[in-house]
């Protein structure tokens, strides 16, 4: 079995190297960019100014159809070499695009509107491929870097607290290791919901245990988006909830250079230094940013922590057809863990440590090289490999009571993966209808080693190896997707996914090994209608899967097999004014098959039924005022055996989101003002649905919860000055309790930050 998982896994890699080497040459015959570009005879200036006549700064001015561009400087100003019969396109988030024919004019002046939807489009495949956000038949939630910055959002998970039928749980109040649960799914530390970065690289520490142990940084994200819906064809294993999608920060065509500091309670601080170009006029942009968080911590000891994390993003033309585009990405932790707290200890002081020398250290590396072939306007390749590393070691007092049995135990783990995509899109016409299809394969494979010490002196990393071993996971996977209009309005969006697994566990401690095999069809089918501009409706089937954790697979009574479900969705998207937008879905998660944890093993054959309705939406009732609002009415329950009909766990009845936004000129500036509050009702901790709290606080119901926050942002020229307060009324509460982690995990208090910033 061990030679089975060699020879796959020397398959994946030869595999990858040829269509590597395909790709290269396909780069290397591309016409040259220096033979194939047209003189320019005409020179354009002008200048883009906003409603107000005020100078708008940074504006991307592109020639249509080609991938030259400027931007405006701070003055609105703008230069740019065309052909007279060109269009030029002027494009700022947060305003209406305008597209302007030249006709041999020298002098083309504009005036953006302000847009109420910051961001049109989502990315739906793992090498990037976008559609309209409006016409997509499935949900999506977006949160753009507008609004993380506006919002004070000071972590991912915070972010996608603004979108409906979102659980979130903060492990330890510092949002180092968010968990994430989408339509009732376990958020536990986002095992059960697939993170990815750009679309391909998965931020889960491998393919079968997606936990994950590293987060990009808000300051590095242009946008988080959550897909639902469609998902698990277009993503496979871990999206039967959702997707959740991080877009990082990629290049602009006017440089500038961002500084940023922000201090505050508990000693936090946080520092960001960003760099944004291109070169060649727009033929290569660039993106880097060094971030850097640290502070004491709420808890009263044993509570710092300091992240840091590099994020670089460069994409490049090579002649009209073919672009590059690298991501790299390097991360370190190190933070000191207080532990969970038994319930007496939580009635005493939520803020107290019983943890005096556990800590974590992590280090993250990861990077990913994609090529895009456009054969013509119709026909295009893109083929992305990418890899990562993590690193990362957890030092834990056991904390026994008997002095012959107190250990300082380690988890320790190092995960290297490699992976690629491939994916061709067509668009054209079937039977006289517009037609988008889509065909992809996706290669995969990662190894977990997994290493336990148990030490005799507290505090000291040494000790000795009481558990030695490596899983494999092997990952060959292809699926089409296609976009048919039957008529303009209407149009249908089938899918299909096959995915082959094999995984291999070797315990060298032991000297056991391990092995099995794991296939799936996944399918989905999308409606899509548009009845006006003003209202769409869609509706979607899809069957999904997850596979078992690799680490758990082979512990169990017989081997798990993964889990399973049949997922309807029917949603409703309408603007019906210029000062209202809603949009709403109810949907149903099937699960014939669930994983159920019992008896500290994970056991199969769980049916399980999760049924929702979620709202979000938005008002304008005068100049600069938005009223903005989400929420969800969700059920999730067991559905066999001796717990039927009791609450999953982890699954709020109903969470919401609303608040205020206000922006006014002032002084030459901008400033603007958000309120907002988070409600999330009570859960439980346990399938059993145990209410009163155990004495170790291990289980019992985690109670409901309201946030008030508020924050104050003013722009002036190149300055940026901020105060924000989280948690404003300061409540005590807790969103988890969990035996490993010792009891209840404190939520944070009341946070402060004072910042500024200035663009160089």
């Amino acid at each position: 079995m061990k030679k089975k998982t060699q020879m796959l896994g020397k398959l994946l890699l030869t595999t990858m190297v040829a269509l590597t080497i395909s790709e290269v040459n396909a780069a290397n015959f591309a016409v040259p960019y220096s033979t194939i570009e047209q003189v320019r005879d005409l020179q354009v200036e002008g200048r883009v100014v906003d409603a107000q006549g005020a100078p708008l700064f940074g504006v991307n001015v592109l020639v249509k159809g080609s991938q030259r561009g400027v931007a405006t400087n701070k003055d609105g100003y703008y230069s740019i070499r065309v052909d007279e019969n060109d269009v030029l396109v002027f494009r700022s988030l947060g305003y209406h695009t305008q597209e302007v024919s030249v006709q041999g004019r020298s002098t083309i002046n504009v005036q953006l509107k302000v847009a109420q939807e910051e961001l049109s489009e989502v990315t739906v495949t793992s090498t990037g491929i976008k559609r309209n956000i409006k016409d997509f038949a499935g949900t999506v939630n977006v949160v753009s870097a507008a609004q993380i910055r506006e919002l004070a959002i000071p972590a991912v998970g915070d972010a996608v607290r603004f979108m409906p039928g979102v659980n979130y749980i903060d492990e330890d109040g510092r949002g180092l290791r968010p968990g994430i649960g989408l339509r009732g799914i376990d958020p536990a530390r986002n095992s059960n919901t697939l993170v990815v970065i750009d679309g391909k690289i998965p931020i889960g520490q491998s393919y079968s245990d997606m936990g994950g142990y590293y987060m990009m940084p808000v300051g590095a994200i242009e946008s988080v988006e959550v897909i639902k819906g469609a998902s698990p064809a277009l993503y496979g294993s871990g999206s039967i909830g959702g997707v959740v999608n991080i877009i990082t920060k990629k290049g602009a065509a006017q440089p500038y250079t961002n500084l940023n500091l922000q201090y505050g309670n508990h000693n936090a601080f946080n520092i960001g230094v960003e760099t944004v170009g291109s070169t060649n006029e727009g033929a290569m942009n660039y993106y880097a940013g060094f971030h850097r968080r640290q502070g004491d911590g709420f808890r009263k000891s044993r509570s710092y922590y300091a992240v840091n994390d590099f994020t670089g993003n460069v994409t490049t033309k090579v002649g009209e057809k073919n672009e590059w585009r690298f991501f790299v990405n390097g991360f370190t932790e190190y933070s000191e863990t207080p532990g969970g707290l038994s319930q007496a200890q939580w009635d005493a002081d939520p803020e107290q440590s019983v943890n005096p020398h556990d800590f974590f250290e992590a280090r993250r590396f990861s990077t990913a090289i994609s090529y895009k072939r456009l054969f013509d306007e119709n026909n295009s390749l893109t083929t992305s490999i990418y890899g990562s590393y993590l690193k990362r070691d957890w030092w834990l007092d056991n904390r026994n009571t008997d002095p012959a049995k107190r250990k300082f135990t380690s988890a320790l783990r190092d995960i290297p993966s490699l992976g690629l995509f491939s994916d061709y899109e067509r668009t054209n016409t079937l039977f006289g209808k517009e037609n988008k299809f889509l065909a992809g394969v996706r290669l995969h494979t990662d190894i977990t080693h997994d290493v336990s010490v148990a030490g005799d002196k507290i505090g000291v990393k040494e000790g000795k190896t009481n558990a030695n071993s490596a899983n494999t996971v092997v990952v060959a996977e292809g699926y089409v997707f296609d976009e048919f209009h039957i008529t303009d309005k209407f149009y249908v969006n089938p899918g299909l996914r096959y995915t082959f697994v094999n995984y291999d566990k070797e315990d060298y401690f032991r000297n056991q090994w391990d092995n099995s095999n794991e296939d799936a069809f996944i399918y989905s089918l999308g409606l899509f209608y548009k009845f006006s501009d003003d209202y769409r409706a869609y509706f979607s089937y899809s069957k999904g899967y997850k596979m078992p954790q690799i680490r758990d697979a082979f512990v169990t009574n017989g081997d798990l097999d993964a889990e399973k479900s049949n997922n309807y969705e029917l949603g409703l998207r309408t603007q019906p004014t210029d000062w209202l937008e809603v949009e709403l879905a109810a949907y149903i998660l099937d699960f014939d098959h669930k994983i159920f944890r019992e008896g500290g093993l994970l056991n199969n054959g769980g049916k399980a039924l999760h049924q929702g309705i979620e709202v979000s939406g938005a008002i304008y009732p005068i100049e600069g005022l938005k009223l903005y609002g989400s929420g969800a009415i969700q059920r999730a329950t067991t559905e066999y055996g001796m717990y039927k009909g009791n609450r999953l766990p982890y699954a709020p009845r109903y969470t919401a989101t609303a608040g205020a936004k206000y922006q006014l000129e002032l002084g030459g500036g901008t400033l603007t003002l958000n309120g907002y509050g988070n409600f999330v009702s009570s859960q439980f901790s346990d399938q059993k649905n145990t209410f009163e709290g155990s004495a170790d606080g291990n289980v019992g119901l985690i109670p409901k919860f309201f946030l008030l926050n508020a924050t104050a942002n003013y722009s002036i020229k190149q300055w940026n000055v901020n105060l924000n307060a989280l948690n404003l009324l300061n409540r005590k509460y807790f969103t988890t309790r969990h035996r490993a982690w010792g009891g209840i995990m404190p939520a944070a208090t009341i946070s402060v930050l004072a910042g500024v910033g200035y663009r160089f």
